[in-house]
């Protein structure tokens, strides 16, 4: 989330670092593949990107220990402080916890928009969805003293 800012990427058999991948906002907080895309959340801007995969393994072999700059990435705006993410089974959907705005949001995939928003216990940071996508759980973990501590569970009814 700090440092150079976009993602370092390392080749794990060789051990090398290759180079970082450039483009998106900063403060990136969470990275997630699903149906051929590459899902980022904004942490403090509150959003989700995301870039067809190709585009960045693409990137990737023309790195040689540089930035490279990619562009093209798709940005739908939810809560402050977005922190994990997690694509519904079906990939149709992404959810997110976004931590400053106390609240679980809820982003259709197809148009990049989001859906719908709902109140968290304060500061949620984690989640994850069911195997079958009926429950989301979201964990939070409160600040100053002030909420928090807790694990919300969301039954999901798909329209």
């Amino acid at each position: 989330m700090g440092g150079g800012g976009g993602i370092a990427v390392i080749d794990l058999q060789s051990e090398k670092y290759l180079g970082r991948i450039m483009g998106m906002m900063s403060n990136v907080r969470h990275l997630v593949i699903d149906g051929g895309y590459l899902y980022l959340s904004i942490n403090s801007a509150g959003y989700i990107q995301r870039i067809p995969l190709k585009r960045i393994i693409e990137a990737i072999t023309t790195m040689h220990n540089k930035r490279v700059v990619v562009s093209g990435w798709e940005n739908c705006k939810v809560g402050k402080g977005a922190r994990t993410i997690k694509p519904s089974p079906s990939g149709k959907y992404i959810f997110a916890a976004c931590n400053t705005s106390s609240a679980l949001y809820i982003v259709d995939t197809r148009k990049m928009q989001t859906v719908v928003n709902i109140a968290a216990d304060s500061y949620p940071v984690g989640l994850d969805v069911s195997k079958d996508g009926e429950y989301v759980f979201v964990t939070s973990q409160g600040h100053s003293k002030q909420g928090g501590n807790a694990v919300d569970i969301y039954k999901v009814v798909y329209k």
